[in-house]
C-alpha cells in the first residue's frame, strides 16, 4: 500500500473516530464523514488536511442537530436500535465497559474535546482554533471532562484505570 493511500486511510479512520465521538453512532458517523469528505473534495481537492476536515464534520453535526431541533420526526425508536457494527472509538484506548460507558456519559461538548486532546494529540490552542473557542475555554473544558470522567470511574469501581494528568502540552 503506498503511502498517499495509508494517510488517506488514517485520515478517514480519524475523521470517522471524531464523528463517533460526536454522534455517538456508527452508521450517521459514517454519513458525516462520506458528506463531509466529498464537500472538502469537490472544494479543496483529493488532498485536504486534517483540521479542515474535522471543520467541516463538525459542522455537518451540527446542522443536522440543528435540522432534527427544527423539524423533529417521530422515526421509529433510534434509542433503541441497537448500534450494527457493535464497534465504539472509545475502546480504540481501552476495552474497559466502564470507561466506555464514563465517556458515554459525558455531555457532547466534553467528550469531543477530550477525544481530540487525548486520542487526536491536539493542543488547547488548536482545539479552539477548530470549535471557535477561546484557549482558556478550551482549557476548563478538558479540565472539567476529566474531572467528570475520574468520578464516574472512582464511583463505578474501575481501579485499573487513571485519569492521566496533563503533560504540559496545552500551549
Amino acid at each position: 500500500m503506498s503511502d498517499s493511500i495509508a494517510s488517506l486511510e488514517d485520515l478517514l479512520q480519524s475523521a470517522y473516530r471524531y464523528a463517533h465521538a460526536l454522534c455517538g453512532h456508527a452508521e450517521m458517523a459514517e454519513d458525516l464523514v462520506h458528506e463531509g469528505w466529498l464537500k472538502v473534495v469537490a472544494k479543496h481537492g483529493p488532498k485536504p488536511d486534517k483540521a479542515l476536515l474535522f471543520r467541516v464534520v463538525r459542522n455537518l453535526f451540527i446542522d443536522d442537530i440543528r435540522h432534527k431541533t427544527r423539524f423533529p420526526s417521530d422515526s421509529f425508536d433510534e434509542q433503541l436500535m441497537l448500534d450494527a457494527t457493535g464497534f465504539d472509538p472509545s475502546h480504540h484506548a481501552s476495552y474497559d465497559l466502564v470507561l466506555a460507558q464514563g465517556l458515554a456519559e459525558l455531555r457532547r461538548v466534553d467528550r469531543e474535546v477530550l477525544f481530540l486532546w487525548v486520542f487526536e494529540g491536539y493542543t488547547a490552542a488548536e482545539i479552539a482554533e477548530l470549535m471557535d473557542q477561546s484557549r482558556g475555554t478550551v482549557l476548563s473544558q478538558i479540565h472539567r471532562a476529566k474531572g467528570k470522567l475520574k468520578k464516574y470511574l472512582d464511583q463505578h469501581g474501575s481501579k485499573k484505570l487513571t485519569v492521566v494528568k496533563s503533560t504540559g502540552r496545552q500551549s
